[in-house]
C-alpha cells in the first residue's frame, strides 16, 4: 500500500515551471529520498504535498484520500508531518517545551477545561509530557531536555525539530535537508534514530543534498531536475545512472 501518492504535479511561477508533471509514490513503510541539484523543484514539491502551495494540475492522495484540496492544516490532522530547512523553534524555551508545545493544536482539551474541569486538563498535560520525552529519547536529547534550545548545539537543535514533528506520530515525515549543518559523527546518530522512527510505523520522504546519507537510508531514490523526474530506482541503480551523474553526482555537482 502507497501511503503517498502525487500524480502529474504541475506548478508554475511566472514563466518559471517548477513542477513540470512530477509523479511518484511513497510505500507505507519505506524511507525514500527525493535528490536533484539546486532549484530541481525538491522544496516546492514537499510544499505541495504538505499543502502550503496549492499546484496548478495533478493530484496528490495521502492514504488512498484525495488531499489536493485541502489546506496544509487539515493535511497534517490527517498525518502528515513536515520539517523545513531552517529551525522553527522557540529559541530561549527548552528543548521539552518546545516538543510539548507541537502538540497543542491537538491537545484535546480547551478554555473551558482549564476553568472547570483542571483534572482533564493536568492529566492531557502529563500525557503530551510523557510524550515529549519518548521523542527526545529517540533523538538521544533526554539529557537535554530543559536546555533553552539556543544554548544546544545546532545539532542537537536539529533533532530537537525532529522530535517535534516525530511526537504527534504522523503516518508521514516529509524531512526537508534534515543533514544540514551536521557533522560525519551527527549524521550517524541520524541514521539509527530515523530507522526507529520507521520502525515505529511511520514512513519517511525527505530531500538531502548528501549522497551517502541517501544511499545509506533509503529504499528507493528519486532525482528531479529542472522540475521534472530525470530518474528513479534502489539507491544503486540511481547513482550509477549516467543521465544522474551528468546532472547531479558529476564532478563540481553538490554532495
Amino acid at each position: 500500500m502507497n501511503v503517498l501518492e502525487v500524480h502529474d504535479a504541475r506548478l508554475a511561477f511566472g514563466g518559471l515551471q517548477a513542477l513540470g508533471g512530477v509523479s511518484l509514490q511513497v510505500p507505507q513503510g519505506s524511507i525514500v529520498g527525493l535528490i536533484g541539484p539546486n532549484g530541481a523543484g525538491k522544496t516546492t514539491l514537499f510544499n505541495a504535498i504538505s499543502g502550503l502551495q496549492r499546484l496548478d494540475g495533478g493530484r496528490v492522495r495521502f492514504g488512498g484520500r484525495d488531499v489536493t484540496a485541502l489546506a496544509a492544516y487539515e493535511r497534517a490532522a490527517l498525518g502528515i508531518g513536515r520539517s523545513f530547512q531552517h529551525l522553527g523553534l522557540m529559541m530561549d524555551e527548552g528543548a521539552k517545551t518546545n516538543v510539548v508545545a507541537a502538540q497543542h493544536v491537538g491537545a484535546g482539551y480547551s478554555g473551558v477545561d482549564l476553568m472547570l474541569r483542571p483534572w482533564r486538563w493536568r492529566r492531557r498535560e502529563r500525557d503530551l509530557a510523557a510524550r515529549a520525552d519518548e521523542a527526545l529519547v529517540a533523538f538521544g536529547l533526554s539529557a537535554e531536555r530543559d536546555r533553552p534550545v539556543k544554548d544546544l548545539s545546532f545539532a542537537a537543535a536539529r533533532f530537537v525539530e525532529l522530535a517535534c514533528v516525530l511526537v504527534e506520530a504522523p503516518a508521514l515525515m516529509l524531512l526537508d535537508e534534515p543533514t544540514t549543518g551536521l557533522d560525519v559523527a551527527e549524521i550517524a546518530t541520524l541514521l539509527p534514530a530515523l530507522e526507529q522512527v520507521r520502525a515505529k510505523g511511520t514512513t519517511i520522504l525527505l530531500i538531502a543534498h548528501d549522497v551517502a546519507f541517501v544511499m545509506d537510508l533509503c529504499d528507493h531514490v528519486y532525482v528531479l531536475a529542472e522540475g521534472k523526474l530525470l530518474a528513479q530506482g534502489d539507491p544503486a541503480d540511481v547513482q550509477r545512472n549516467p543521465a544522474v551523474v551528468e546532472a547531479y553526482l558529476g564532478v563540481g555537482a553538490a554532495a
